[in-house]
């Protein structure tokens, strides 16, 4: 499960991506833009559900035990691990931590 955040804020969601780890992380490396995501992160691959309950995306997210991600426009779309590390799509325009 990805906990996503929707343009700083907007919305969340719960993403199921039906990848292992590493096939998720491959998959958003390669992403050339995040454009099809820009108004609605729902065509993204496999299940996405509206996150109505903030209470409980905000405990799943200080639990640390889940892939987080981020997603707006090219120079501010990003992947995070649960180790926090930041993975960037091939077509990042921002700043890297």
């Amino acid at each position: 499960m990805v906990l996503l955040e929707e343009e700083y804020g907007y919305k969340h969601w719960f993403w199921f991506p039906r990848m292992m780890p590493f096939e998720l992380e491959a998959w958003w490396k390669k992403l050339a833009t995040v454009d099809p995501y820009f108004r609605t992160p729902e065509p993204l691959p496999g299940d996405i559900l509206f996150a109505e309950d903030m209470e409980c995306w905000y405990s799943l997210q200080e639990n640390g035990k889940h892939y987080q991600a981020h997603t707006h426009c090219d120079e501010d779309s990003w992947l995070m691990s649960p180790s926090e590390k930041y993975i960037y799509h091939r077509g990042y325009e921002g700043e890297r931590e």
